[in-house]
């Protein structure tokens, strides 16, 4: 039985979606698009917390500084803890200072919104832009931790998860909150709205009109609610 040939002209999925991204590269090469691509060296993954020397480095990074070593030779102190003392178990008065920064300082806690863009910027300036804003967004939450003492939630730290956040609602027409039917003012992200109505055009360009976009809450696990909660 004679052996079966080589296909020369290979078919299927696989090969559909390499040449499709390798015509999408050659045509952002030559095209030269406005907008910001996503570095392909880079992982696309959620970074929530960070220790304090990967926090700095990364902050030098988006700052685009560089740093030269003198001496390897490196020691990191933690200071101690006392173990009979819960620095986070708040007195009563202590509780209720809190809760009124809280509320002086609600709109400080925003959600990083992206520099505006023209066609006529390049791709190298937009993507300093984004870097720059994204930067300041994040001192903004430093300084809250600093001056303010406020101990923060878990929050992304990753400039490429928002880039995609930022990508969608630009090319969206409706932006949906899923909330829990059981706490659902406690899920809803007010500032996301009034991002969204922030964002102009078709595309998101700046010149291009604002409020086009619009909101929806989408209640779910109502199913669980008791009879007084519903």
């Amino acid at each position: 039985m004679a052996p079966k040939q080589k296909n020369l002209n290979p078919s299927g999925l696989g090969r559909a979606i390499i040449n499709r991204r390798v015509k999408d590269a050659r045509e952002r090469q030559e095209s030269g698009l406005y907008t910001t691509d996503i570095d392909p060296t880079s992982r696309l993954r959620s970074v929530t917390q960070e220790k304090d020397l990967d926090e700095f480095l990364n902050t030098a990074q988006l700052a685009g500084m560089e740093f030269t070593a003198e001496r390897r030779n490196i020691k990191i102190i933690q200071s101690p803890t006392g173990s009979s003392h819960n620095p986070f178990l708040l007195s009563d008065q202590e509780e209720q200072s809190t809760l009124v920064k809280h509320q002086e300082n609600k709109s400080k806690l925003r959600v990083p919104r992206r520099p505006p863009w023209t066609k006529s910027i390049t791709t190298a300036q937009l993507d300093r832009q984004e870097k720059n804003a994204f930067l300041e967004w994040r001192r903004g939450l430093a300084r809250l931790q600093e001056d303010e003492k406020f101990l923060l939630t878990p929050f992304e730290r990753n400039i490429e998860v928002w880039r995609q956040l930022w990508r969608v609602i630009e090319r969206s027409h409706l932006v949906v909150q899923i909330v829990d039917a059981r706490n659902p003012l406690r899920f809803r992200c007010e500032d996301l709205e009034a991002y969204v109505k922030d964002v102009e055009g078709a595309e998101g360009e700046a010149g291009t009109g604002n409020n086009l976009r619009k909101n929806l809450l989408l209640i779910n696990k109502a199913d669980l609610l008791t009879a007084t909660q519903s």
